[in-house]
């Protein structure tokens, strides 16, 4: 008995002398608890017009003749970067000639000439600069080096339409305008499209994917491209388990359109009824996927997770996170106590229709649990003391008081603490 003793007590005294688990943000993956807070569906009309308004921003590149901004604008980037110590992807200072290079073959005297409209062959990347080499700041520093990659601007979905201002000198890149973003894609992944068949796409009907990752292929059936989850394509008719479609094949400058089958459990016509079901699919789709600055490696930020989550319903919202917040109706929150701001948020806010802000950040809300809100967003990490930083890296649901259970955590980083506004994007009819 003594003999069985001892060694119990033995490994008693180590566990009580190991180290304890470090504490961790209170956070989950799943949305489903809060899906009976969802309002009712759209009444028709009303979604019909969210949806009409939803094709008109989508369509709106095929409807100019040129770029609708000035040459200055279009070059912001040019100046906000000249200026500042920019580093490359070695962690090294990024050589000014490799800068004045890049800024030579954006070919910006060549600005609105081209004037054509395209469409996207694949997922690409938006880039501020004729490049795919990265731009960071300093590496050393908090919250910067990988992922927050300068030169992205935003991911572009297959079948995007664009209208292309112009070509760099080498020809490699096109300067263009997507419904929601100005930057350089390859020309390798658009073509031209004709009025005809511009006139054709805008007169069908659309199907939305809503799967992640789902392969698409051609006529043929020969593969063509990953899709993300809300990408959209023209809808030529349904036949049992699949949907025709139309997808792009470059031929030459131009593209040829064909029709090709996807199967209907991977998509759903657009729009989606905002419903518990559809609402669950979606977010269930988006949740824990990993954080992507700008789209980067076809990842989604803050801000494209509340876009993509909007889009299966037909509902609109721009790419950034700060014109995001002034979608809907907009109330301040701005000047209160961290008790009053979430009292508000939970007494007035609509979930799953409601977008939360603090600089540089957006969020979805989604109900609350004890007086407790909860949002759904896509965040790299929480501030901690000393500048620091405790990773997440994924889309996620969380109270706004993140962060509060990190011994080590800045107080006026709490995602609480910085909130300034809050917006019902489609409010409730009265």
């Amino acid at each position: 008995m003594r003999r069985l003793l001892f060694p119990a007590l033995l490994l008693l005294w180590f566990a009580g002398c190991a180290p304890k688990e470090p504490p961790k943000p209170d956070l989950t993956e799943r949305v489903s608890p809060f899906l009976r807070e969802l309002p009712a569906p759209f009444k028709a009309r009303s979604h019909s017009r969210l949806y009409a308004d939803f094709l008109s921003r989508r369509y709106a590149p095929w409807q100019m003749s040129e770029l609708n901004v000035t040459r200055e604008a279009a070059t912001w980037a040019v100046r906000h970067y000249a200026s500042k110590p920019l580093f490359a992807e070695n962690r090294r200072p990024l050589p000014k000639a490799r800068f004045e290079a890049w800024v030579r073959n954006a070919n910006y005297d060549a600005f609105n000439t081209l004037r054509r409209h395209a469409v996207t062959l694949r997922s690409a990347s938006l880039r501020l600069f004729p490049t795919m080499r990265p731009i960071f700041y300093d590496p050393s520093l908090p919250g910067e080096g990988y992922p927050f990659d300068y030169n992205q601007n935003s991911a572009v979905k297959p079948f995007t339409p664009l209208i292309v201002s112009h070509l760099s000198r080498d020809g490699g890149w096109a300067f263009v305008q997507t419904p929601f973003a100005l930057g350089w894609l390859p020309v390798g992944d658009i073509a031209y499209l004709s009025g005809e068949q511009i006139d054709r796409i805008v007169k069908m009907g659309n199907m939305v994917v809503l799967k992640e990752a789902t392969p698409v292929y051609d006529g043929s059936q020969r593969f063509l491209f990953y899709a993300k989850m809300a990408t959209i394509l023209p809808l030529v008719g349904e036949e049992e388990g699949f949907y025709r479609i139309l997808v792009p094949k470059k031929i030459g400058e131009g593209v040829r359109l064909e029709e090709s089958l996807f199967p209907r459990i991977w998509g759903e016509r657009m729009p989606l009824t905002m419903d518990a079901a559809n609402v669950g699919r979606v977010a269930d789709e988006l949740l824990g996927e990993p954080y992507g600055w700008g789209g980067l490696v076809q990842n989604r930020d803050c801000s494209a997770m509340t876009r993509d989550f909007f889009a299966p319903f037909g509902i609109w919202l721009p790419r950034n996170s700060a014109e995001q917040a002034k979608v809907g109706r907009v109330l301040s929150l701005a000047g209160l106590d961290a008790a009053a701001k979430e009292r508000r948020v939970v007494e007035e806010g609509v979930p799953f229709r409601t977008l939360i802000h603090l600089p540089g950040h957006i969020m979805l809300y989604v109900g609350s649990r004890r007086g407790r809100a909860y949002v759904m967003h896509n965040l790299w990490g929480i501030r901690t003391k000393e500048g620091g930083r405790y990773i997440v890296g994924r889309a996620v649901v969380t109270s706004l008081r993140l962060g509060e259970e990190l011994p080590d955590a800045d107080p006026e980083g709490v995602l609480i603490e910085r909130i300034d506004s809050m917006n019902i994007v489609v409010p409730p009819a009265p």
